[in-house]
């Protein structure tokens, strides 16, 4: 949570995807992975509790493999 201001907040969500194709009949993709961060703008609808009014996505940051 970024911001909580009343009935709006800014959320963002750090996450990955993971991807590969493999069949008979397709092309094979070979597997790999991606780390993205979502950002959301949030308002509080009466009715409907959070509604998304807002949605940014942006590579990384890729986690460290450093000690």
């Amino acid at each position: 949570m970024e911001r909580y201001p009343g009935n709006e907040a800014k959320a963002s969500v750090w996450a990955s995807s993971a991807f590969g194709l493999t069949g008979w009949t397709v092309e094979e993709i070979p597997p790999s992975t991606s780390w993205y961060t979502a950002t959301l703008n949030l308002r509080w609808q009466q009715r409907g509790g959070w509604q998304a009014t807002e949605l940014q996505m942006n590579d990384g940051p890729e986690p460290s493999t450093q000690r």
